[in-house]
């Protein structure tokens, strides 16, 4: 027998499994506590969704193994099929050449020059949000940071004005996408046939959305002008033949863009806000640091590199606030670390699961953004960080996301010190993303220098 057959084994159950129901009980009611907990029975082990086997790498190099061949050995898992039927065939749906391609033809919107376009409008929206603001006033912080992150991201995809209701339309359409995701992802597919009340609400709030931006895609063809925006840019894009991109491509990417750009950067805003407003010390090292670099100005895209402990916050948050899970798919039957996983076999890699691994980040509940110091980031494994992914898929926006979230911030602590209001802890709500349950803030308006 090869000595590579002989070593390899099928990976291992995780107890606790329900009859027909598998693990679906502690996936959904405490996936924060359930996820992390399978790490102690193998670097790559098996859990069922009802009767669906499915298979988590839970160290860092068989998440390596998994995400670093990337579209040689595997195409998009499960939880992508299931956002596919909302987004269209867009770069967060499609695999191996198609998505190659793709990101080939998205790249032009991703360039240094139009993110620093981007910032100014970032900056300008979070300019706008806090002129408002008064001091002593007390604001729902996650409510807040979600709107602006839309107001930031439809500036972003389209300079055109556009009716509120576009905006709202993808607002209320991409919440429930993200927040029913898990669940539409563990449950089996005849589930979402049945009439239930959430069910109607998901498919009223999609056609709301697809009609939307539909009618925006359409409004930019008719009008042929480049207005410096993505969608703009996604016009633009040329295959090799000199063919342009579809309406329906269009429309994958601009919902692909919304799906990333909206939840996800708007919960983390506010818990960025919320670990500063929450740590004397943090919050004194960021006002400190801004001040310095700053001077009082406007921040700006190449601000950012010299707000070096601000992007150890950033760093921190995505680290103990991420995506819960992704997944991928075998093409053929792999051998991941010393396991041997089946062909057309779903796995599962979760974020929240490495990043509260003590074995790579010790005292992992506790915020530090000093984790991210360069002597102290090279004993991080390679692996053991995956917030936008790692691989072939990696996120395409993820610059754009962390530029987002500097500088909102920077913009927000130049003038404003936050406090959380009342003294109860902020709970995790466990969806596609860790978001906080409810975040109160008091807003005090800064001194100079103060």
């Amino acid at each position: 027998m090869d000595l590579i057959e002989a070593t390899s084994h099928r990976p291992p159950d995780v107890p606790g499994a329900w009859p027909l129901l598998g693990h679906l009980v502690p996936v959904l009611r405490r996936p924060l506590e359930f996820l992390p907990a399978v790490a102690g029975f193998g670097d790559v082990v098996k859990v069922r969704f009802g009767r669906l086997p499915v298979y988590v790498v839970t160290h860092p190099d068989t998440v390596r193994a998994v995400l670093v061949p990337g579209d040689l050995d595997y195409t998009r898992g499960r939880i992508f099929d299931k956002l596919e039927p909302a987004l269209g065939r867009g770069i967060a749906t499609v695999s191996g050449a198609e998505h190659r391609r793709q990101r080939r033809n998205l790249q032009p919107v991703f360039t240094r020059e139009r993110l620093a376009g981007y910032a100014g409008i970032m900056r300008a929206v979070a300019e706008e949000t806090t002129a408002s603001w008064r001091d002593g006033q007390t604001l729902a912080m996650d409510e807040v940071m979600n709107d602006l992150a839309l107001a930031a991201l439809t500036r972003s995809l389209f300079r055109l004005t556009a009716h509120q209701d576009t905006a709202e339309a993808i607002k209320r359409g991409m919440r429930l996408l993200t927040r029913g995701l898990l669940l539409r992802t563990v449950l089996p597919t005849a589930w979402e046939r049945v009439p239930t009340p959430g069910n109607l609400r998901f498919r009223r709030a999609m056609a709301r959305m697809h009609r939307a931006v539909g009618d925006l895609v359409a409004a930019y063809r008719d009008s042929g002008r480049d207005r410096g925006d993505v969608l703009s840019a996604l016009l633009a894009i040329r295959e090799e033949d000199g063919t342009g991109l579809s309406d329906e491509e269009v429309h994958a990417q601009v919902m692909t863009l919304a799906l990333t750009g909206i939840e996800a950067p708007g919960a983390a805003l506010g818990w960025v806000l919320h670990e500063i407003g929450r740590d004397p010390e943090v919050a004194g090292r960021v006002h400190a640091e801004i001040d310095t670099v700053l001077g009082g100005r406007a921040p700006g895209f190449d601000d950012l590199p010299a707000l070096e402990y601000l992007g150890r916050v950033v760093s921190e948050v995505l680290r103990l606030r991420t995506p819960l899970v992704f997944m991928r798919r075998t093409l053929t039957e792999v051998r991941v670390g010393r396991s041997v996983i089946p062909a057309h076999a779903e796995v599962v890699y979760s974020p929240y699961l490495l990043h509260h691994d003590a074995r790579w980040f010790p005292d992992p509940l506790r915020f530090d953004p000093d984790r991210w110091l360069p002597g102290n980031v090279e004993r991080i494994p390679k692996g053991a960080y995956v917030p936008f992914a790692a691989g072939a898929y990696q996120c395409i926006g993820k610059l754009f996301a962390v530029t987002e979230l500097t500088l909102v911030t920077a913009v927000v602590c130049a003038r404003w010190r936050l406090r959380p209001a009342g003294h109860a802890p902020v709970r995790e709500l466990a969806t596609a993303l860790v978001r906080p349950h409810r975040l109160p803030m008091t807003v005090h308006a800064r001194t100079a220098r103060g």
